[in-house]
């Protein structure tokens, strides 16, 4: 199971860098391969999260393409959602959160198949202020 987990991990972890949602699949891969219950599988995404982010943070700091002002004004909401929204986690029954968990995810592909499918290329450009 260690090869399926690295092979997993692998993948998970380039369809993350290339920003297909890696961590989100990572929960459906615990929660249904390897039968981690919702919330560790939750809490092993963010962990995983970190390590991912962490990476990306340092190129983006050498490139300097960081807004420092709103990096710290959506930290301090984030900080403030991260703590509401693990306790409402924690509240809620596991199976629910699942369900929930799932209908985002199949709610989020929808939209991201209908804008590719049916949105303008054009629609989709966004403008660059300089």
């Amino acid at each position: 199971m260690v090869i399926i987990d690295f092979i997993a991990a692998v993948l998970l972890g380039s369809l993350s860098g290339m920003g297909i949602g890696g961590g989100g699949l990572l929960v459906i891969y615990l929660t249904l391969i390897r039968n981690v219950d919702q919330i560790s599988a939750q809490g092993l995404n963010l962990f995983f999260f970190i390590f991912a982010s962490a990476a990306a943070l340092f190129v983006h700091i050498t490139k300097r393409r960081i807004p420092f002002g709103i990096l710290l004004f959506t930290s301090a909401f984030g900080m403030v959602a991260a703590y509401f929204g693990a306790a409402a986690a924690n509240a809620v029954d596991p199976v629910l959160v699942r369900k929930l968990f799932g209908g985002m995810l199949v709610v989020a592909g929808g939209i991201a198949l209908w804008r590719n499918l049916f949105v303008p290329k054009k629609a989709k450009q966004k403008k660059i202020i300089k």
